[in-house]
């Protein structure tokens, strides 16, 4: 079969050929239809998150994935063979990752999360879900914005970002969005009601011009704390500013007007089946930026795929 995987920490991913694996006990085998990339992927890759969990090479990436259940190792009782599922496929190792036509993971992954298919969803809308789409509900959970308060989003055009502006929306925020001026009506059809346009103005002063009365919550994807650092000022006291991308400098972080906080991806089973239900009631939808196949995909972790529009996820087809 064929996969995109490394030998080592550091290397870069390529498109090899790959025994088909097997399950072991508590583990499934599964074909996959669509994966999805993410900042996580290359982070992996890199060696970045190696004090977390543990790995095997040759390592095949990927985390986000959908597929079908084609094997079952012994005591497997959750999923069954012709089983749809998707999820976030890290489980304890991790060796046969999602970038591939088939992978292994345990039932219950240690690290991730995985679930049935909701029905009639197809495998590349269930595939750009897991990670972006949990990141977004957990950071919104935590920041706890009440119905009817405002939550500005810094970044709001990528993976996180259009979940979050959905998923907030569906909350009765009033949502502010950084977005670049081409993409701005695509954002308000995702239920943003401001769009700040990126580069136009510093942060703070936009925010101010649109929520002069200030915002309850910033929600930021980018990493850039020097953004973060200027827009704090508009977070009313007591309010949140949480960050997906690290991007909160040690001086807010202990500061006690607000709260601040990197937001690291929890309780991911429960969200997972909380994210399928918002898509299932038609609330929130994974935005697509680009479709790729598994030979695009080296180039594709490096930068080299040109999206038009919205940014969101980059799916691969991989069945």
């Amino acid at each position: 079969m064929r996969g995109i995987g490394v030998e080592g920490f550091g290397q870069t991913p390529e498109l090899r050929n790959l025994a088909v694996p097997d399950p072991g006990p508590g583990e499934v085998r599964v074909a996959i239809e669509a994966a999805a990339l993410n900042p996580l992927d290359l982070a992996v890759a890199s060696g970045a998150l190696a004090a977390l969990g543990e790995y095997r090479f040759p390592l095949t990436l990927g985390m986000d994935g959908a597929g079908t259940v084609t094997a079952v190792g012994d005591g497997v009782t959750r999923f069954g063979v012709g089983q749809r599922v998707f999820g976030q496929f890290w489980g304890r190792p991790l060796r046969h990752g999602t970038f591939a036509e088939a992978c292994v993971v345990q039932e219950t992954p240690e690290f991730g999360a995985l679930a049935a298919v909701p029905d009639g969803m197809p495998g590349h809308v269930a595939a750009a879900l897991p990670t972006s789409g949990m990141t977004a509900l957990g950071a919104l959970d935590h920041m706890g914005v009440a119905e009817g308060g405002t939550l500005l989003v810094i970044g709001a055009t990528g993976g996180v970002g259009t979940f979050a502006v959905q998923a907030a929306t569906a909350r009765g925020l009033r949502v502010v969005a950084t977005a670049a001026a081409d993409v701005a009506e695509e954002m308000r059809a995702l239920g943003a009601d401001e769009i700040v346009i990126r580069g136009a103005e510093p942060l703070e002063q936009a925010a101010r011009r649109v929520a002069p009365e200030g915002v309850d919550a910033i929600l930021d994807t980018v990493g850039d704390t020097s953004l973060t650092s200027g827009a704090a000022g508009v977070v009313r006291d007591g309010g949140a500013l949480f960050s997906t991308a690290f991007g909160i400098d040690e001086g807010l972080l202990a500061g006690r007007r607000i709260r601040a906080a990197h937001y690291r991806l929890d309780r991911k089973p429960e969200r997972l089946a909380a994210l399928a239900a918002l898509v299932t009631a038609g609330a929130v939808r994974p935005v697509v930026g680009a479709e790729i196949t598994l030979e695009e995909t080296p180039r594709a972790l490096r930068g080299g795929v040109k999206v038009t529009g919205l940014r969101g996820k980059t799916v691969i087809r991989v069945a």
